[in-house]
């Protein structure tokens, strides 16, 4: 041992004194390459809104300060809403925190109202929009409602109003003008009711499959402004008469649309409806494929397929009980199934498949098999269900001790 370690004394000092004579200079370069950086990119979604209600347009005064309550206001010659007056249903490109599009308190019948809504993207995005209806309350019941035929209003009851059913829109893509042109693409394909939103009302505006404003599949491009415009009615729209291709002003003008609410009666008042409108951006880059709007697979369907190998007579399909319990903890999901009839329907997640003997079998003791969707599992089964599966699972049993299949 201490031959070996003086050795490596010897080397080192030998490297040592090699290492002390390189003094000489030698030709060399270096070239530096620093503050090498990733960042990642932003789809920020803004939203502005320019807001007409029969014919007045809610408009920055800028004789006000911008915190000033009267900074956004009516203005124009119709008598309401009444020039002047403070107006929130305008605003600047935003997130949308707090601001409405919709904030109209004093409806009648035949007022109506167009909004053109701008839309920027800080790089190439998908751009979706959705509509819901979250309430259409009758509130109370004046004496003119119930004359009309107003059934009493329901206390606690969110949907027994009327003027949701009455208000009518339709939604098209502008060229920023808030008119609605010949030309210019529909977005709700005509005219639709408010009533019609009780649901989520999903739409396109530019996806793999849809653009509303030029080429199907073509992305809204980063840096770009599109517009969208909506008109309503508390009465009959009519989309009939577009203004010519190009002459569009605004729409205390001519908006392109009509509104009639000559003929509506008592039934809406004191009525109030409630929406909620949200847009969403997802990136376009490595995302060729992507739709607002996917189609739903349906919800997994599982056939439990039951099978003997037995010799005995008598012993049928019927003496076994077959069970499917599903990913709910506990038994609450524990259902029993018929032989060979698909149960549709059911919740996504893994189940156990197992049998009960409930008949008579004469004391004879059967293994059991698992096969097709089924991965044995000691003396059950166990499949994982996924959306739009449709598959089977086999269980064979066979008798112990007939000579068959043993």
């Amino acid at each position: 041992m201490r031959r070996i370690i003086t050795g490596l004394i010897l080397i080192a000092g030998a490297a040592g004194a090699i290492a002390t004579g390189m003094t000489g200079a030698f030709f060399s370069d270096t070239e530096t390459s620093t503050g090498n950086v990733f960042t990642a990119g932003a789809i920020d979604l803004l939203v502005d809104n320019e807001s007409y209600y029969n014919g007045n347009v809610c408009a920055e005064n800028h004789n006000a300060g911008v915190n000033d309550p009267n900074y956004w206001t009516w203005q124009g010659t119709a008598p309401y809403p009444v020039p002047d007056t403070p107006c929130s249903t305008s605003f600047e490109p935003s997130n949308l925190d707090g601001l409405l599009f919709f904030n109209f308190l004093d409806l009648k019948p035949d007022d109506e109202g167009e909004d053109t809504i701008s839309i920027d993207v800080q790089n190439d995005a998908w751009i979706c929009m959705d509509l819901t209806l979250t309430s259409d309350d009758d509130n109370s019941s004046t004496e003119p409602e119930l004359e009309d035929g107003d059934a009493q209003e329901d206390a606690g009851n969110a949907w027994d109003g009327e003027l949701a059913g009455e208000i009518n829109f339709f939604w098209w893509a502008d060229d920023g003008d808030n008119v609605y042109e010949e030309g210019e693409n529909q977005i709700t394909n005509g005219v639709v009711s408010l009533k019609n939103l009780d649901a989520t009302f999903p739409i396109a505006l530019a996806d793999s499959e849809n653009n509303v404003w030029g080429d199907v599949g073509d992305p809204v491009p980063g840096g770009d402004t599109v517009y969208i415009a909506k008109a309503w009615c508390l009465g009959d729209l009519s989309i009939n008469n577009p203004v010519t291709a190009g002459l569009g002003d605004n729409p205390s003008v001519d908006s392109g649309v009509d509104c009639d609410g000559t003929l509506l009666n008592n039934l809406t008042q004191t009525d109030s409806a409630e929406l909620n409108i949200i847009f969403s951006a997802v990136q376009a880059r490595h995302n060729d494929d992507f739709l607002c709007n996917p189609p739903e697979e349906p919800l997994p369907i599982l056939t439990v397929n039951k099978a003997l190998l037995v010799s005995t007579a008598g012993i049928e399909v019927a003496d076994f009980e077959l069970h499917i319990d599903g990913p709910v903890s506990g038994s609450i999901d524990d259902q029993i199934v018929t032989d060979e009839i698909p149960v549709i329907n059911l919740p996504v997640g893994t189940y156990t498949v197992y049998e009960l003997i409930t008949g008579s079998v004469a004391g004879k003791t059967f293994t059991t098999a698992f096969s097709g969707a089924c991965t044995p599992s000691g003396q059950n089964g166990t499949v994982t269900l996924g959306l739009g599966d449709n598959v089977v699972c086999n269980i064979l049993n066979n008798e112990v001790g007939d000579g068959i299949g043993d």
